[in-house]
C-alpha cells in the first residue's frame, strides 16, 4: 500500500470515527432529558428503602454511603454503595449495598 493511500485511510477514518462520537453524544443528551424521574428523588435514581427496616446498612449510624431522608422522614434514599464503618460488623472497612443485612451490630441512624 502506498504512503498516500495510507494517509487517505486514515483522514475518512479519524473522521467517521468522530463523526459517529458526535453523533452518538448528541442522541444521548436528546434521550436524557426526557426520561422519567423516580419519584422524590430530586432526578436522582437512588435504592428506596422503608426507615423502618432494621438490620440493613441503609438505615445504620455506621454506614458511609450515600443516603438521604424524606421530609415525612418514613423512606430513605440510597445513591450508592457504601463503607462499613462499624468496628464490631464482620463488615467493617468493606463496601455494602444498602440493603445489606441482617446485622446483629446495627444501631440505628441519628437522621430517622
Amino acid at each position: 500500500m502506498r504512503d498516500e493511500n495510507r494517509r487517505n485511510l486514515l483522514k475518512s477514518g479519524g473522521a467517521m470515527l468522530a463523526a459517529g462520537v458526535l453523533g452518538g453524544v448528541g442522541v444521548n443528551a436528546m434521550a436524557s432529558e426526557h426520561e422519567g424521574r423516580m419519584e422524590g428523588k430530586k432526578g436522582v435514581h437512588a435504592v428506596v428503602v422503608d426507615a423502618g427496616e432494621q438490620g440493613i446498612c441503609a438505615t445504620c449510624r455506621f454506614w458511609g454511603g450515600i443516603r438521604r431522608v424524606s421530609e415525612d422522614k418514613k423512606t430513605v434514599y440510597c445513591e450508592s454503595i457504601g463503607w462499613c464503618n462499624n468496628p464490631d460488623s464482620h463488615n467493617y472497612q468493606a463496601m455494602t449495598t444498602p440493603v445489606t443485612g441482617p446485622m446483629k451490630s446495627w444501631q440505628k441512624w441519628e437522621a430517622l
